[in-house]
C-alpha cells in the first residue's frame, strides 16, 4: 500500500543522515523537481512513493490546524517538540 511506503520512507528519513542530506540537497529546486527527487530517493531506499502520495501528504500537513503551543514549537518547518503534533514531520521540511 503506497501510504504505508510513504510513512515508512518518512520514518527512515527521520533517522538516516545520508538520506536527509540527499533530501536537503533538493531544497533549492522547483517544487516539481523536489517531488520527483524525493520519489527517486524513496525508490533508491526501497520504497514505492508517487508524486501524488507526496502532494497529498503535503496538503494534509498544510491543512492541519495547530494550537498556539504547537505553532511555537515549529522551527524552520520541522516540529522540534515530540509532544507537539506527534514529533518531527519531515514532509513539511522537504516539500516546502
Amino acid at each position: 500500500m503506497p501510504i504505508d511506503d510513504l510513512k515508512a520512507f518518512f520514518a527512515k528519513l527521520e533517522t538516516d543522515a545520508d538520506l536527509q542530506a540527499k533530501a536537503r540537497a533538493l531544497q533549492g529546486s522547483a517544487a516539481d523537481e523536489r517531488v520527483a527527487g524525493l520519489c527517486a530517493l524513496a525508490a533508491d531506499a526501497g520504497f514505492t512513493v508517487t508524486a501524488e502520495d507526496l502532494k497529498s501528504a503535503a496538503a494534509g500537513s498544510a491543512a492541519a490546524e495547530l494550537d498556539d503551543q504547537s505553532l511555537r514549537a515549529v522551527v524552520g518547518g520541522i516540529c522540534s517538540s515530540p509532544g507537539a503534533g506527534g514529533g518531527p514531520r519531515p514532509e513539511r521540511e522537504f516539500l516546502g
